[in-house]
Parts: C-alpha cells; structure tokens; sequence
C-alpha cells in the first residue's frame, strides 16, 4: 500500500495467457502442435535446421485495446531450435513471428520431424497489468523509492501478477540476467514465457525467453523484426 501511487504510475497492461479446455481447432489461440498456414508458406529455417512452432494467438480472442495488437488475424511465432543448443536467443531472428490476415485460407501443417515434440494447448486470455522488474544497476537502484527490504514483496507481486508464467505486452520478466533486456526506450514486450516442461520449452536454463517489437512497427502491425532474450 505504500508504494500504491508509484506502481500505478509505472504499471504497464498485460495479457496474461491461460490454458484452455477446449479443443483445437484451425485458427484458435493455442501453443503447441500443427501451426494454421497459409497454402504455399514456406516452414522457415534457419542456419542450423528449421524453426520450431512456439504458437499462435487468433486475435480477436484479446481484450481489445491496451496491447495496440491489430484486432484481427492469426499471429504465430517460431524459434531457432536446434538440438545442439547452438542457436543463441540474442541472435537476429532467434525469434519470428507472422500475421495471417485471411484465416479462412489457413489450414493445419505438420512441423518438420526434427521439431515436431511437446504438448498442444489451446488458450484463453485474461487483461492484467505489470510492472518493471527490480533495477539492474546502481544508478536505477538510486532513483528506485522503493527500499531494498522490499525486494522480496515485490517479487512475490511480480510472480503474483503472471501466475501463468505467459503473458503479452507488459514488462519483460527473468530470473538470472544482470541486465535490461529491452533492446532500447523504443522497443516494447511483446511476448514472455516462462520454460515449460510438458510444451519442451528450456529457455537459458529453465529461465524465461523475453521478446520485443519496435513501437512503431507494432502501431504498423508489421512483425517483421522481433528482437529476444532469456534468462
């Protein structure tokens, strides 16, 4: 309660991601399993084999308006796997996603078999909000009016904020990097997950994958460019 009005000036909205009982069906929001594509989409790869499904949110299933999400259309992201553990989540393009815009041409296709492992789940949304994690370095922790007995309480609302471990927009979310992962004051959380073992899901360690869009390419729905971390 002490801090009340300062976390509501910093809070940011979210869009927490929860398992849902229904089952799949094409274009539904649902990570895991056979992506919706369009006829003729090419399964992208990478320089080490192809891209593993991570999942797919239909759009008009988000409470409108806080994400500046466009409202309509599937949006499906991918990453670099590779068996070795060779692909680095800093890397350019460690991440991609796509929009389809038209999802009655989409239909169910069938990962490559060298990523084609980990349950399949279909989601449902709920709005929340978010706030930053705790300062990196001494100058922030300077600024920072809440005091360092604090720390644990405010872990503890963090974790309370995303009992998921999954949400959209927000604040990104770790566990053992020593530094902000937003690429820059432009940038913005898109996506954050937390490692999951039934999905086959071990960002950095069992720690989080953290993903990001320029504003301005989010205001232009173009996800062309994502930028990632984990930790």
């Amino acid at each position: 309660d002490k801090y009340r009005t300062h976390l509501s000036r910093i809070a940011r909205p979210s869009v927490e991601i929860l398992v849902a009982k229904t089952p799949p069906t094409i274009g539904c929001s649902k990570f895991g399993g056979m992506p919706d594509l369009p006829t003729g989409f090419e399964w992208p790869h990478h320089k080490l084999g192809p891209y593993r499904f991570i999942g797919q949110f239909h759009l008009g299933d988000l409470p409108a308006g806080p994400l500046c999400l466009p409202e309509t259309g599937l949006l499906s992201f991918f990453y670099a796997h590779d068996d070795n553990g060779e692909s680095f989540w800093g890397d350019p393009d460690y991440v991609r996603a796509y929009r389809f815009d038209k999802l009655d041409a989409l239909g169910p296709v069938a990962p490559p078999e060298a990523v084609r492992f980990g349950a399949t789940t279909t989601l449902s949304f709920q709005l929340g909000a978010d706030v930053p994690p705790w300062p990196w370095d001494d100058a922030a922790i300077e600024q920072w009016p809440i005091n360092e007995t604090q720390r644990d309480a405010y872990w503890e609302l963090r974790c309370k904020l995303h009992p998921s471990g999954r949400y959209l927009g927000g604040y990104p979310f770790n566990t053992s990097l020593a530094y902000d992962p937003t690429p820059g004051p432009e940038w913005r959380s898109l996506l954050t997950l937390a490692s999951d073992h039934d999905l086959a899901w071990c960002w950095h360690d069992d720690d989080w994958l953290v993903t990001f869009i320029e504003e301005q390419r989010l205001q232009a729905a173009d996800f062309s460019r994502i930028q990632s971390d984990a930790g």
